[in-house]
């Protein structure tokens, strides 16, 4: 899936980018999985519910 592959991007981004501040990247994480699970969770029903052709 794309999205995987976009999140674990960004997951290495937060970590080479803030490494001198870990509490700071790991806040940014879970941030970043609080707001992306719902949106990815709605994403993937809706294609199930109408597949894109």
């Amino acid at each position: 899936m794309p999205y995987d592959k976009a999140l674990g991007t960004f997951f290495i981004w937060c970590r080479i980018k803030i490494p001198h501040q870990p509490l700071l990247s790991y806040l940014l994480i879970l941030l970043s999985f609080l707001v992306l699970s719902p949106i990815l969770g709605v994403l993937i029903n809706l294609q199930k519910i109408e597949p894109f052709c």
